[in-house]
């Protein structure tokens, strides 16, 4: 049991001219509210910034692998490369591919869609059609079979491999989905709303040019890229219940899960995702925080924002968002407390993570 089930978390986020998260043509990604164009951020990229940050390394937090590459990765040892010492070209693909079926359909190196593999893999069916994430478990589990391997692996000891309990906290909070096995499926105990932009923007274009040393004539090369500037809302929603089951609900899975509660708050208030970083440096952090904790239903707050606001008055988006939820506290249940950290008020981060550190 926890002390609340649900925690909340609803940021607002300043962002200088910047492109973090780009489309398919490099453009910042997109929103339509009330026929109003916004600015986006999606989840997968503030999650995936997360994950990988070090705020998450330096904490301890083990998170599994995602990938298609799993049998060419030297972090994981070559795998494919042990199997073709020991067994030779033929049964080590054989093999492979038994062995990352039990996960998802495979499919050949290609060289066009994988110019940064080694040439001595193309053609080989080695790699998987999409990425899965991989649990630390279950990759010393694969690790353990290929070196064991003397002969065609067993179904045993293919059925042996998936991990059907998480272990790692990406997946346990992040949740995945293994089409060929629901049974390992993880339900996402947080829940992440893509950011949005508050204000109305227009991406704008940045001329460029690449400045040879040794040309004294002209640039090397021209182009151009896009950016907006933008005060984002973001909404986080957690289910401490999920989340504790999602961990095996065992001795240590307390201890675990407000040590992760933290560092996601942590790396949500000043952890961007990096693209573009180094031409626009925006190093974008929270400049208001509201945590909520309780059993009553979440909701996003998001309401606040249907009308555009302009994006110089911070203190007024604050206060939107402070009404909105007092609307919906009056109308609905509430949920049991509150903290706020606001940049032009009272408050510290650290408040907000021991807030929510407590709710379990």
């Amino acid at each position: 049991m926890t002390d609340s089930r649900f925690v909340q978390l609803h940021l607002l986020v300043s962002y200088p001219p910047s492109n973090p998260n780009r489309d398919q043509l490099g453009q910042p990604k997109t929103a339509i509210m009330r026929d109003k164009q916004r600015s986006r951020i999606s989840s997968q990229s503030l999650k995936r910034a997360w994950r990988n940050s070090e705020i998450w390394e330096n904490e301890g937090l083990g998170i599994g692998t995602r990938t298609r590459e799993l049998f060419l990765s030297e972090e994981h040892g070559l795998l494919y490369d042990k199997l073709v010492k020991k067994h030779g070209e033929e049964k080590a693909e054989k093999y492979a591919k038994a062995i990352l079926k039990v996960f998802a359909d495979t499919e050949r190196v290609d060289q066009k869609k994988e110019a940064h593999i080694e040439d001595k893999y193309v053609g080989k069916e080695i790699v998987t059609k999409q990425p899965i994430h991989f649990s630390n478990v279950e990759v010393e589990r694969i690790k353990a079979l290929v070196d064991a391997l003397q002969e065609d692996p067993t179904k045993e000891e293919l059925e042996g491999l998936l991990d059907e309990s998480p272990r790692n906290i990406d997946l346990a909070m992040f949740g995945r989905m293994i089409a060929k096995r629901p049974d390992a499926n993880v339900e996402a105990a947080v829940q992440v709303a893509h950011a949005i932009s508050i204000n109305e923007v227009e991406i704008e274009d940045d001329f460029f040019t690449a400045v040879d040393d040794l040309n004294k004539h002209g640039s090397a090369h021209m182009g151009d890229q896009e950016f907006v500037s933008a005060i984002y809302y973001l909404y986080i929603c957690i289910d401490n219940e999920l989340l504790l089951k999602n961990l095996g609900n065992n001795g240590n899975a307390k201890d675990l899960a407000k040590k992760s509660l933290r560092a996601l708050a942590r790396t949500a208030a000043i952890v961007a995702p990096s693209g573009k970083q180094n031409s626009y440096a925006n190093r974008a952090q929270a400049f208001y925080i509201l945590a909520e904790k309780g059993d009553a239903q979440p909701r996003n707050l998001s309401l606040a924002f249907l009308k555009s606001m302009p994006a110089d008055q911070p203190e007024e988006a604050i206060k939107a968002l402070q009404t909105i939820k007092e609307k919906f506290n009056t109308a609905y249940a509430s949920p049991n407390s509150e903290k706020e950290m606001n940049l032009f008020g009272d408050g510290k981060l650290e408040d907000i993570l021991n807030f929510i550190g407590d709710s379990i």
